[in-house]
This record gives C-alpha cells, structure tokens and sequence, in this order.
C-alpha cells in the first residue's frame, strides 16, 4: 500500500493485481 503513493506505474499494478486476486477468488468459489 505505501509503495503505491511513490509510483503511478506501481499503483497501476497494485489496482490490477487487487482485480485479479478478486476474479480469482470468485472463480474459486464457483
């Protein structure tokens, strides 16, 4: 989380990995 406020580039990937982890977790479940 704290690594998100130094680089645009790293909360780009920090909001995609929090999706993929989301969609992971809910096909998981299916």
């Amino acid at each position: 989380r704290e690594a998100c406020k130094w680089s645009p580039e790293l909360a780009v990937a920090c909001e995609l990995w929090k999706e993929i982890k989301f969609e992971f977790e809910s096909m998981d479940t299916v």
